[in-house]
């Protein structure tokens, strides 16, 4: 049996596809059988026909069939689902992580946006983000961009998580220039009021597709990367 973890971001368009792909080939390369899943996916792109982060997997990373929901209007999922009336099934979702953590060793459940997005209004409320993360029992990966206002972000998510007992197992500094001084200083302070060591920072992919894979083959040659993701993940690893 297989774990699922959930990825979520501390604001929105910080890049949580970016960051869920290089997981997803870093851990297949280092042998542990991976899977991706977006439950929610909302804002259809006429220029691609289809939803820009299920594209992005398909044609990419050669993962088809990652998403569940798919919902045409680009807002918030409790939103899109209003204006379309689409009918939305929780145990759903529910059950088909269940399914993948028999199939494979990680699963990376994608959200959409941050822990408190709203994903359904029912009768007795929202049935917000956390509630999927916690019902589905899923440690949280955060991803974080590296400049201004990053602590803030980060320091709220870690907060919200923590009034809702949720568990964030790592986080994941994005957009990261080990040349500027903000960003260098952003990722100390957040690891020291946060007490989690950041398991990576990445850079902002200029070539996305040559220096993604090129940072993942200097990266799994790293003694000390490695060790970190067997911790974060509680995989064995065999490469």
């Amino acid at each position: 049996m297989g774990q699922a973890y959930f990825i979520t971001g501390t604001g929105t368009d910080i890049g949580k596809t970016v960051v869920t792909s290089f997981l997803y080939k870093t851990l297949n390369q280092l042998g542990v059988k991976t899977m991706i899943c977006k439950p929610f996916q909302t804002g259809y792109r006429e220029d691609i026909q289809g939803y820009p982060d299920l594209h992005w997997f398909e044609t990419e990373l050669g993962v088809e069939n990652s998403g569940i929901y798919q919902l045409k209007p680009e807002t918030s999922p409790h939103l899109a689902i209003r204006l379309t009336q689409q009918e939305i099934d929780i145990p759903r979702i529910l059950n088909r992580i269940q399914q993948l953590q028999k199939e494979f060793d990680v699963v990376l459940v994608e959200g959409a946006g941050g822990l408190a997005v709203p994903l359904l209004e029912q009768k007795t409320g929202f049935y917000m983000t956390k509630d999927l993360v916690i019902d589905a029992d899923l440690p949280i990966i955060a991803v974080s961009p590296s400049g201004l206002g990053a602590i803030h972000d980060a320091l709220t998510t870690f907060t919200y998580a923590q009034v809702c007992q949720l568990n964030i197992q790592s986080i994941i500094f994005n957009r990261f220039n080990h040349t500027n001084e903000i960003h260098q200083d952003n990722v100390q302070t957040i690891e020291k009021l946060i007490a989690v060591s950041p398991l990576v920072c990445l850079p902002n992919f200029e070539n996305i597709h040559t220096e993604m894979d090129q940072l993942i083959e200097e990266l799994v040659q790293n003694n000390h990367f490695v060790t970190q993701i067997q911790e974060v993940f509680n995989c064995v690893l065999h490469k």
